[in-house]
């Protein structure tokens, strides 16, 4: 009888730790809905979801084994890619288009030329600084020497343009839409003509091989809140802005309504069209000095074509 009990103890904490994973997210729209409904629970996981102030973060601790899923910008799976190699994976994306903003304390300024010489502030080393390297690349008229920059962690831009220490501050979203709604700027441009290419999921090789149940039903979870964000915003919101006022972030359903219709949150990518939109980020890394070598990119779509069948199979 013991043996038995012993037996089936065992069975049922392989179990639970097949089922876990620790998942490095950061301060995107879809994160805080994945924070307000348990879509990873509805599909038997337990996953450890943690929010990264930055890319560089969220991949450091991928690197390190800290996580064993995370997401990142372009510039930050070219990153990733520089670092790990063939052990690094990608599995999917999570959102693409309209995603980075920015917002300026004066609504009179409408235009990068107006803030030349000004202080204005991203964050180093993310998709924010990325985009606007790009952005600038595109005009004659304007260098990133023209503007005196300050290094902020994205929780400390809206308290400092509010302070008047900065005239204006470039993110991801919905930073910038929360300062929009709250009074404390105007956003004077956003990115989506720049920003083409989505927000990747990583993963190790390892760990997907591995962990290939766990792997699908995590997707399965991400293309269930799409379909949520797709289908019903308004109750994709609710959730979203739930979540973060627990988390001491005031945004309105109606901020998170607007972003979750502005941005596409589907899943679904065109493998070599990636692949070339990561070579061409790359190549600009690199003319900047940015990095050294083009990496390759390893990348598998079995997982993410499981997760849909299933769904459609439901």
């Amino acid at each position: 009888m013991k043996k038995i009990l012993t037996v089936l103890l065992i069975g049922i904490s392989v179990l639970t730790l097949a089922n876990q994973i620790t998942y490095g997210g950061q301060y995107y729209p879809g994160e805080f809905l994945l924070k307000g409904y348990d879509f990873f629970g509805e599909q038997g996981l337990d996953v450890n979801h943690i929010l990264f102030s930055s890319g560089t973060e969220n991949s450091i601790a991928l690197i390190s084994g800290s996580v064993d899923i995370n997401v990142g910008s372009d510039s930050k799976t070219v990153a990733l890619f520089n670092t790990m190699g063939d052990k690094a994976l990608i599995i999917g994306v999570i959102q693409r288009g309209d995603r980075y903003s920015t917002i300026v304390k004066d609504p009179t300024i409408t235009d990068w030329s107006q803030l030349k010489g000004k202080i204005v502030a991203t964050r180093f080393g993310t998709g924010a600084e990325f985009v606007l390297r790009k952005y600038f690349d595109t005009r004659d008229d304007l260098k990133w020497e023209d503007f005196k920059w300050v290094n902020l962690n994205t929780e400390d831009m809206i308290s400092t343009l509010a302070a008047g220490q900065i005239e204006a501050f470039t993110v991801w979203a919905p930073t910038g839409e929360i300062a929009a709604s709250q009074g404390v700027g105007t956003i004077m441009r956003s990115y989506g003509d720049i920003a083409l290419t989505p927000v990747q999921i990583h993963t190790t090789k390892e760990f997907a091989e591995t962990h290939r149940e766990e792997v699908i039903k995590f997707l399965m979870a991400h293309i269930k809140k799409s379909q949520m964000i797709k289908n019903n915003p308004e109750l994709a919101a609710r959730y979203a802005a739930q979540a973060s006022k627990e988390m001491g972030i005031e945004v309105s359903e109606q901020a998170y309504k607007l972003i979750f219709e502005r941005i596409d949150f589907s899943l679904e990518f065109d493998e070599q069209t990636l692949k070339a939109e990561l070579t061409e980020t790359a190549e600009f890394l690199k003319e900047q000095g940015k990095i050294k070598s083009i990496p390759e990119f390893y990348i598998d779509t079995s997982y993410l074509k499981e997760a849909m069948e299933r769904i459609e199979n439901e």
